[in-house]
């Protein structure tokens, strides 16, 4: 049967595979740095900077906001109880 909580924990996942997704970004992060530096694009590199510092803020904030309310939408579904229409 479909609850309520269904969607959100679909909301859920999706969040932490985008986490995923960007600490892979993050960690790719060096590795472009160096080709960037040895082309000497230095505008890239700055764009690469920026880039690092958004996803080392946004990684722990988004963890910390998985880990705080993903038990909170758990338990707005656990009612055992069903309602039988007739």
């Amino acid at each position: 049967m479909w609850r309520p909580t269904d969607h959100l924990e679909a909301r859920f996942d999706r969040l932490r595979q985008i986490v995923t997704l960007w600490e892979i970004r993050y960690n790719q992060l060096p590795s472009h740095a160096m080709e960037l530096f040895d082309a000497q694009d230095i505008a890239s590199i700055r764009e690469l900077l920026m880039e690092k510092r958004e996803l080392r803020r946004l990684i722990p904030d988004m963890k910390d906001f998985i880990e705080r309310w993903e038990p909170v939408s758990q338990m707005v579904g656990s009612g055992d109880e069903e309602q039988e229409t007739s």
